[in-house]
């Protein structure tokens, strides 16, 4: 997803030693999980209160069926 080799790792984490310091970085690593796990949270609940509102799941199966009668016509002639 992000593509992060090792060396970028370390040198984030090096970077993260000297600014944070050895005490604070086990917080910081937790904060910055939650917050990540928030937003996916978030992000969730928001499509699939978007494909409730607008049934885009009822949407997508019908244009998916359409399209698979669509291919058996065609394969009957």
């Amino acid at each position: 997803m992000f593509d992060i080799g090792l060396l970028e790792l370390l040198i984030v984490t090096v970077v993260a030693l000297v600014v944070l310091g050895p005490d604070k970085i086990p917080g910081a690593v937790r904060s910055g999980a939650k917050t990540i796990f928030w937003f996916k949270r978030q992000a969730a609940d928001a499509k699939k209160e978007l494909n409730e509102a607008f049934d885009l799941n009822e949407a997508y199966q019908d244009s998916r069926n359409e399209k698979i009668l669509e291919d058996l016509e065609e394969k009957k002639d």
